[in-house]
């Protein structure tokens, strides 16, 4: 934060602890929660009124952006990528992510330390700054663009600068890592890629499936992203990567971002370490170098403090986005891995890469390389 060197995450969404902030405690978040399903409201709903509380208290009371900072802080991120999302059953994706980035306008607009970054130029000046610095994505851009490729357009005026294809299943620009389909990018898939080169964005396949991530690869003009996936090699699962995709990004120039969700990284391991988050950033550099890897952690849904009142009904929507029913009820979605257990324990994932990695690869991992890759696609 006052180092000049980066450290990027690609997060998901704003920290638990933020929310849990903003309501006073977890006891009162999980009584908050109860009191409003016993008036009538679904459990959707309670979660998109969890996040205008949140939104409101940050806005109003000096106090939360003093907390909220400090969990910042303690983490030692200062940069960090949000998604914009939608919960309420029957709102679009179109709707219910700009909605959530309306959200985020607020919260930029309360706290002169929260900035929205947009360029390589404006993340390294929050680095060496007090700042912290969100960039915003779009995990799923055919869903956020509603079949309009303009659309893409008003997502880059708004802020968004990384743009995910796909999430797990198939829509009109290709197809996800679960969808049983398998094809490939579409012909409009294309001409999305093609508007998203042209303003500069950074194009995501983390949640493509194979093919789609290969055409993808192929057909930028620019180097691809992947943000936040493990690696299939370490950890056969289906939100991971094959050799043959992350060879295939290795000869673009592209970028690999690691995410830390056991049930991603460690399918079927009663109890994983960051152990094995470090053997995927390995073999990812064995491919890559370790110039071209990263950190995505992904940690949002991971939080030992995750509300209690929402733990089931946010299995079931992740179920409903396309993960796995086995797979994603071998374990508590609210599992940490190892020692990092809430987003404010980050800094032990800073401490095992230097186990395992010199001084120079442990800082391009930290943050460095993402910068680096973005400064190529710009």
């Amino acid at each position: 934060m006052t180092d000049e060197r980066a450290v990027f995450d690609y997060a998901a969404s704003a920290p638990w602890e933020q929310a849990i902030t903003a309501h006073g405690g977890i006891d009162e978040i999980n009584h908050h929660i109860r009191r409003m399903v016993d008036e009538g409201a679904s459990k959707d709903e309670c979660w998109e009124r969890i996040w205008d509380h949140e939104v409101r208290q940050f806005e109003t009371d000096p106090s939360v952006r003093t907390a909220v900072r400090d969990i910042y802080q303690t983490a030692g991120v200062d940069l960090v990528s949000v998604t914009p999302w939608v919960h309420e059953t029957g709102t679009s994706e179109h709707l219910g992510q700009r909605r959530d980035l309306a959200r985020w306008q607020v919260r930029f607009d309360a706290a002169e330390w929260l900035d929205k970054v947009t360029s390589p130029e404006e993340a390294r000046r929050v680095a060496g700054s007090d700042a912290v610095g969100v960039i915003l994505n779009t995990q799923n851009v055919g869903g956020a663009i509603d079949g309009s490729v303009d659309t893409i357009d008003i997502l880059y005026n708004e802020g968004v600068r990384i743009f995910q294809l796909t999430y797990n299943y198939q829509n009109l620009v290709g197809t996800g890592c679960n969808d049983p389909s398998a094809g490939g990018l579409s012909a409009f898939g294309r001409d999305v890629v093609d508007r998203i080169n042209e303003l500069g964005g950074i194009v995501d396949v983390s949640h493509c499936g194979k093919r789609t991530t290969l055409d993808t690869i192929e057909y930028s003009d620019d180097p691809v992203a992947v943000t936040h996936a493990s690696c299939q090699a370490v950890a056969d699962h289906y939100r991971g990567k094959s050799d043959e995709e992350i060879e295939a990004l290795a000869e673009a120039d592209g970028y690999m971002g690691i995410v830390s969700l056991p049930w991603f990284i460690a399918p079927g391991e009663p109890a994983p370490t960051l152990d094995i988050l470090l053997d995927h950033l390995e073999h990812a550099a064995s491919i890559l170098g370790t110039d071209r890897i990263g950190l995505g952690t992904d940690f949002f849904p991971a939080d030992t403090r995750f509300p209690e009142e929402l733990l089931a009904y946010y299995k079931e929507h992740i179920i409903e986005l396309g993960f796995d029913r086995e797979k994603v009820e071998r374990r508590s979605i609210a599992d940490g891995i190892g020692a990092f257990e809430t987003y404010e324990d980050w800094p032990v994932i800073r401490s095992k890469l230097r186990e395992r990695f010199s001084p120079p690869a442990v800082e391009g991992v930290l943050g460095e390389n993402f910068l680096d890759y973005w400064e190529r696609v710009v």
